[in-house]
């Protein structure tokens, strides 16, 4: 067998003769190939953890905005109540006035304090609605952006899969040169 000398990882085979021919085979594969997939593997873990988190606050807007509802639906409750409330005191009023002018002013001043109430429960109704229309948009979005990192996951799991299979490929071309250099 001719001498061998190895330099850098290669095996390189020389010989005195003229008719001997110098053949480099490669010992081992280069590190720099495999921190490409390293890198890969770390973003993609990046956003599992990034879809992870936006899955939680998604949960956290959906409890907020079942909260709401059930605010708004509490409210509604307590505007028909105090609808009703200020019907009533219409009447007593009406009739109040029937019995007395002079002591109108007063009901009157009552009145005006239930009607200003009701305003203000009417306007707080509305405030809410605006609220949960405005979350119920803000969760439609935070559910696409949910579908669009979870599509990417999968594309990056099978770019991981398809980078594997072809790392155990490299590893079996170098065995396969490591026997050849063997022999």
């Amino acid at each position: 067998m001719p001498p061998c000398l190895v330099r850098n990882g290669e095996i390189e085979l020389t010989g005195t003769d003229i008719m001997d021919k110098t053949v480099k085979l490669r010992a081992y594969s280069e590190p720099a190939k495999s921190a490409a997939p390293e890198g890969d593997i770390k973003e993609s873990k990046d956003q599992s953890l990034e879809l992870a988190a936006k899955e939680a606050q998604l949960a956290e807007e959906k409890s907020k905005s079942l909260d709401n509802l059930k605010t708004i639906v509490q409210l509604r409750e307590n505007l028909k109540q105090e609808q009703a409330k200020t019907a009533e005191l219409a009447r007593k009023t009406a009739e109040l006035e029937a019995k007395a002018n002079e002591s109108s002013a007063p009901l009157a001043n009552e009145l005006a304090r239930k009607n200003a109430q009701l305003e203000e429960e009417k306007k707080r109704s509305f405030d809410q609605l605006k609220t949960i229309e405005q979350l119920r948009e803000s969760l439609k979005q935070e559910q696409a952006r949910s579908a669009a990192a979870a599509d990417k996951a999968a594309g990056l799991e099978a770019k991981v899969k398809d980078l594997n299979n072809v790392l155990g490929k490299i590893s079996s071309i170098a065995e396969a040169g490591k026997m050849v250099g063997n022999t």
